[in-house]
């Protein structure tokens, strides 16, 4: 009987592979239990890695868990399989919405936006000519997944859905994305758009910045305004388990602040969903997840473990709190301790906001980090301070110039004498501050400096190696001393030779 079942497991497995593969749902005439079940079993790459603590078995194919400040991947489940999105799609229609649009902005609704999509999908039965505000579409979109408002927005950006399809690859490229390519605003099936885990993950990580977003995406519920085409309002209700419990409150969580949900027949169930636990924003992707009999409900319990998993496992860690082998922006640089040159402040700032993911079991010291000089736009950022940690980037900060103001002194004022005694010691409101010299230094300037004292040095070097080796004197004056031994020795050579020829001409022959 064992070997019966393990052989129907492989077979399963061997047709999962293929599915990965065609993207298809060949598994509609097998038993979804055991479908799932061989799922659920799949592998975990993150529980291979080093020191890194294990993550639960979901029943998702792929998921991701990724700390939003730092991009850390804590868990990692095929999460760069190229799969369907469905409506987890339309985090990236919002996204560029975001950042073309105001939310006043007026958008019609086009002929091909209302018609264009099957009537059996999601929408809000909005009509040809109808105007809503660009906040109302996202709205819409958010929490009740409508395609014809994400059709509406792509036309009133790019003109287009085709074109603005171009827009949104564009802008996943630009995200870092490497597994994905959109041809739609919205997510519904077609074979040519796919994304994977990672890659919804740092879409979610750039559309969360935006606290417009935080508060679409985080609201329960919300009533759509009568229109020019429709004269009643319209309660519309977040779809995601986790926000509102509009059918069920279960899953409900206080720490999620937004998410996205998503099906298709072929896509099956997909979530994103965002949270913030012990000072974290975590992100989960959970992708091509089988339903039972509550469509949906297993990606929620998916996504509760492995949140429960990520803020058990994983802690915020202060880089500038805890770095100790590089300390020049948490110290005095060349301080005087004289009125004259007055005090100093460091030359250079770490940002005391950069932080590192560690699991809980782990030190900050047991990070490795990387410096990285800078050649940017921003003239005040030196480099970049990086960590990894079991094969895994973990963090970074900046290093910047300090902002420090510069205080010239006054050499015609005396220690404790000031020229405006009642500036110099302040008062209540306004209390005296102690001036601050700065004195700043561009390392590239200084690198530059030093190799290029090295290079004289090395040329000044070779040349005296080349004279010592031909005979050649350097030495200006020993040149001189030598020139002069030279005049002297042919001068008195000369008078020898001349007394000679005057002693033979003296000489008298009989």
């Amino acid at each position: 009987m064992k070997i019966i079942q393990t052989c129907r497991l492989l077979a399963l497995t061997s047709v999962l592979c293929l599915s990965t593969v065609f993207s298809a749902p060949v598994f509609a005439a097998e038993d979804p239990a055991v479908e799932s079940e061989i799922r659920y079993n799949l592998e975990i790459q993150s529980n291979s890695w080093e020191n890194w603590p294990a993550g639960p078995q979901v029943y998702a194919e792929a998921a991701v868990v990724m700390e939003a400040g730092t991009g850390t991947v804590l868990y990692s489940k095929n999460i760069d399989e190229q799969l369907y999105p469905a409506s987890i799609t339309k985090l990236m229609t919002v996204l560029l919405a975001l950042e073309n649009l105001d939310m006043d902005e007026e958008v019609t609704f086009s002929h091909n936006a209302v018609f264009s999509i099957d009537y059996a999908s999601s929408h809000i039965a909005r009509d040809e000519g109808e105007v809503l505000t660009v906040e109302e579409c996202l709205y819409a979109i958010m929490m009740e997944s409508a395609n014809e408002c994400s059709n509406a927005i792509a036309e009133h950006i790019s003109g287009s859905t085709e074109a603005f399809a171009d827009l949104m690859n564009q802008r996943a490229a630009e995200l870092g994305c490497s597994n994905t390519h959109f041809v739609n605003p919205h997510g519904l099936p077609d074979e040519n758009h796919y994304t994977c885990p990672r890659d919804m993950a740092l879409i979610a990580r750039e559309v969360i910045k935006h606290e417009k977003f935080r508060q679409i995406a985080g609201t329960p519920r919300y009533t759509l305004r009568a229109t020019n085409k429709k004269d009643e309002e319209l309660l519309m209700n977040n779809h995601h388990y986790m926000i509102n419990s509009y059918k069920t409150s279960r899953f409900l969580d206080d720490t999620v602040f937004a998410g996205k949900t998503g099906y298709t027949t072929v896509a099956l169930n997909t979530l994103v969903t965002c949270a913030t636990r012990n000072g974290m924003d975590l992100i989960v992707v959970t992708m091509k997840t089988l339903g039972t009999s509550e469509r949906g409900v297993p990606v929620y319990t998916d996504t509760a473990n492995l949140l429960n998993y990520a803020s058990e496992n994983f802690h915020k860690v202060n880089i500038s709190e805890n770095e100790e082998n590089f300390t020049i922006g948490q110290g005095e640089l060349f301080d005087t301790g004289t009125s004259i040159f007055g005090t100093t402040a460091p030359t250079i700032d770490m940002d005391p906001e950069g932080y590192v993911v560690l699991p809980v079991s782990a030190d900050f010291a047991d990070a490795s980090p990387q410096l990285d000089f800078l050649d940017t736009d921003d003239s005040s950022l030196v480099a970049t301070l990086s960590y990894t940690y079991a094969g895994q980037t973990v963090g970074s900060t900046s290093l910047r110039l300090s902002d420090s103001n510069i205080q010239e002194f006054d050499f015609g004022q005396a220690d404790g004498d000031p020229a405006d005694p009642e500036n110099a010691a302040g008062s209540a409101e306004h209390p005296a501050q102690e001036p601050v010299n700065l004195i700043k230094i561009n390392l590239r300037v200084v690198g530059l400096v030093v190799c290029s004292i090295l290079l004289v040095l090395t040329v000044l070097l070779l040349i005296r190696k080349l004279a010592k080796d031909h005979g050649v004197e350097l030495n200006p004056i020993r040149r001189w001393k030598n020139w002069q031994e030279k005049k002297n020795a042919f001068g008195n050579q000369r008078r020898r030779r001349y007394k000679s020829w005057k002693r033979r001409r003296n000489r008298k022959w009989f």
